[in-house]
């Protein structure tokens, strides 16, 4: 099983996490990287650890794509069970006594190197995993299978995310291992597509912000770009517009006029051709 990845599917599917909640261990015969232990879940961590026993090798690294309630909350107690160092961009986000990792930094077990890559756009915090010898990439919530990504303004940031998408294009991976969905075996592919569908969805943004002569607000495009979409989506469809919105604002293609008096929601106009 040298370099073996398995994959453990943590048991919170919702419209947030998709199936639920890839962890990941990666290594070799003797020691293995935990990439995202998940929720914090009593039947979770026993399957990780059975896993890791089955594999004959012992969980020597926690490391942590980003901070949120569906990937980090059972590191803590992964550690404590197996004497895991924890590992993340963003230590203090969490109560697992984690250690800092930095952009361009290495992990290592017996037979696998990871890189960190820093992948600021889905949240501040967010790292992918590059084993460049086998051209694997973990990506965390920066890259799905099945999906989009979600970009929640408040978190996270579409400009930041675009130079993301585009960087981790350049490290050529062969295979994508996303934080929720099934593994991709096009990376190239897939990354192109992503990038596509932003380029695509930032033109339709600012194409129905140029219809509304008022103010507006995500959730009044959100009806027109995503009308053939069920309701159900349409909160988390808001987040990702209102972020393509602030990109827009920041690029002076849209003006931002403050905020609703009644819902606090940001406001805008587009600004004359």
């Amino acid at each position: 099983m040298s370099g073996a990845t398995t994959r453990v599917l943590a048991p919170n599917p919702s419209v947030f996490t998709g199936p639920g909640t890839n962890t990941y261990l990666v290594g070799g015969e003797r020691t293995l990287v935990c990439i995202d232990p998940g929720p914090d879940d009593d039947a979770h961590l026993a399957a990780i650890l059975a896993i890791a026993a089955d594999r004959e090798a012992r969980i020597t690294t926690i490391v942590l794509t980003h901070s949120h309630p569906d990937h980090r909350p059972l590191a803590a107690r992964l550690a404590a069970r197996t004497g895991a160092v924890v590992r993340c961009f963003d230590p203090s986000g969490g109560d697992d006594n984690a250690q800092a990792i930095r952009d361009g930094d290495s992990l290592h077990t017996d037979e696998v190197t990871l890189i960190a890559v820093h992948t600021p756009g889905h949240a501040r915090d967010h790292l992918c995993f590059h084993n460049a010898q086998s051209r694997v990439l973990y990506t965390g919530d920066h890259i799905l299978s099945g999906t989009t990504t979600v970009i929640h303004p408040g978190e996270g940031d579409m400009a930041d995310y675009m130079d993301s998408l585009r960087r981790v294009r350049d490290l050529h991976p062969l295979t994508i291992y996303p934080g929720h969905g099934e593994r991709v075996d096009d990376a190239a592919s897939l990354i192109d597509e992503y990038i596509e569908h932003r380029i695509e969805r930032e033109a339709q943004v600012l194409e129905a912000a140029r219809h509304h002569a008022e103010s507006f607000v995500a959730m009044d495009l959100v009806r027109t770009i995503y009308a053939g979409y069920p309701v159900e989506v349409y909160p988390l469809a808001a987040w990702t517009v209102e972020a393509h919105l602030e990109k827009l604002a920041l690029e002076r293609f849209i003006h931002r006029v403050g905020d609703a008096p009644e819902t606090g929601e940001r406001r805008y106009i587009a600004r004359p051709l």
